[in-house]
């Protein structure tokens, strides 16, 4: 009974986590795969930081998660992102590899519709995640994304090499058609549907609800809009639908802690994405294969990061953990990698190494990458679950919406510096922007210092 009851509980978890694998694939294509071919081919670190541009679906994402919330429900929502997303694979399998036009349009179209499946599977999570599982959960969301970005970037490059393009993106559709079929059979799958107020009718005199615990669902919309069809409310209802998404926003906007959590996750990763994302392709130029540079940025540092959101996943399940306090030391842990990852840059262009030291300059952005990656992912970790359970402070119906608002936040901090960084090299060179990477890494602990320790208990008192 109690083995019964432990794999009972696990497979929401596990429900969650595949969820969260297959939509950090896209990203893993883009982070890991594309930077490293478009540079091989010699365009400026400009043109390659461009191309982050593509991630702006996740940007908006609080705009529309309101409407995910209202129109349709969550679970006709995941269908249609999962089905989509194996129609925009199938099509890049008749993509020109060196096309860099038609690669962008793909990963655009993997973009929007992993978003839609991110608010669907977000809304999901706060709704079964007990406040006592909040670290564990966001343990598993963190660590199974990194592991679908692991897949996208060196999983298919290595298919690719084993295969063929076609094939690659043939056998990316077959998973996304796999997990859409999987996801229409899921035992959970009512919890898929938004808690919306119940509409009343009158009758006789009499208030009487629309739903009723005995009544079917399908059999409730289609009474439902039988009535209003009849009775000429269909305006109203469609008004009434508009004036709970802007009621949703407000409610958002309104939160205690958001004004302070969405400064922190719009900063704290401004420095350590353009770091992350930068040192690789100098320690490139620098003389480092692109298998070697491939093995160590895609497969090692993104194991060290898996492990890094493992950790933190285990500290925060710790009783009486306190978020700040992670935040804060592996914060300042990142802060000095930053400034020794400027320090490499500073040895090898001051001191103008000869072409027998350079291996150092390998070694040493190599070190500098693996203990970035790592320190990321418990960073990560411990930011999304406070993210969360700030958002569990909302009503039922806005905790999807808060959440993707500030998972949009978080991204679009990311990407405005992602997407300026390859300027500022182009425009400054690379060792004055390391160093502006590393006064961006100082800003989010002036912000964790300063930040009200109420917002970052685990457990509600």
């Amino acid at each position: 009974m109690l083995q019964w009851r432990y794999i009972k509980n696990a497979m929401p978890l596990c429900t969650l986590g595949w969820l969260y694998l297959v939509q950090g694939i896209p990203y893993g294509l883009q982070d890991k795969f594309i930077p490293i071919q478009l540079r091989s081919l010699g365009l400026q670190y400009s043109s390659v930081s461009l191309m982050k541009v593509l991630l702006v679906p996740w940007v908006a994402k609080g705009l529309w998660a309101p409407v995910v919330e209202v129109w349709g429900g969550r679970y006709l929502w995941l269908l249609t992102s999962l089905l989509a997303l194996g129609i925009s694979a199938y099509t890049g399998s008749f993509i020109n590899p060196e096309n860099t036009m038609s690669i962008g349009c793909m990963l655009l179209a993997l973009n929007v519709f992993s978003a839609v499946q991110d608010i669907t599977v977000d809304g999901l999570a706060l709704q079964i995640l007990p406040d006592d599982q909040l670290g564990l959960g966001n343990t598993v969301q963190v660590v199974l994304y990194k592991i679908g970005c692991l897949v996208g970037g060196a999983g298919l490059t290595f298919l690719l090499a084993l295969t063929s393009w076609p094939v690659t993106f043939v056998t990316l559709a077959l998973v996304y058609f796999f997990t859409a079929v999987w996801a229409s059979r899921l035992s959970i799958k009512s919890n898929l549907s938004v808690v919306c107020p119940e509409p009343e009718l009158e009758s006789d005199g009499d208030t009487r609800n629309i739903t009723s615990d005995e009544t079917p669902l399908y059999n409730v919309e289609e009474d439902a809009r039988k009535i209003t069809a009849t009775e000429g409310f269909l305006q109203p209802q469609f008004d009434s639908q508009w004036k709970q998404i802007f009621s949703i926003l407000k409610k958002v906007v309104h939160t205690p802690g958001t004004l302070w959590l969405s400064t922190y996750v719009f900063l704290y990763k401004m420095g350590e994405r353009g770091a992350i994302n930068n040192m690789p392709l100098f320690i490139l130029d620098m003389g480092l294969s692109k298998q070697s540079l491939a093995f160590w940025n895609g497969t090692i540092c993104q194991g060290l990061s898996i492990l890094g959101s493992f950790y933190g996943g285990i500290v925060l399940a710790k009783a009486r953990t306190s978020i700040k306090t992670v935040l804060i030391t592996y914060s300042s842990f990142r802060l000095f990698i930053v400034m020794f990852q400027c320090f490499v840059v500073f040895l090898f262009q001051q001191l103008s190494l000869g072409n027998e030291n350079v291996i150092i300059v390998h070694s040493l952005g190599i070190l500098s990458l693996c203990l970035l990656s790592y320190s990321s992912g418990v960073i990560s970790t411990a930011s999304f679950t406070l993210m969360m359970r700030v958002s569990r402070e909302c009503s039922e119906e806005a905790r999807a919406s808060h959440y993707s608002t500030l998972a949009s936040i978080e991204v679009a901090g990311k990407l405005l510096f992602a997407t300026l960084a390859g300027f500022i090299i182009d425009r400054t060179g690379m060792l004055r922007t390391f160093a502006l990477f590393t006064c961006l890494s100082a800003l989010p602990l002036l912000v964790l210092i300063t930040m009200p320790d109420k917002l970052c208990r685990l457990k509600k008192d």
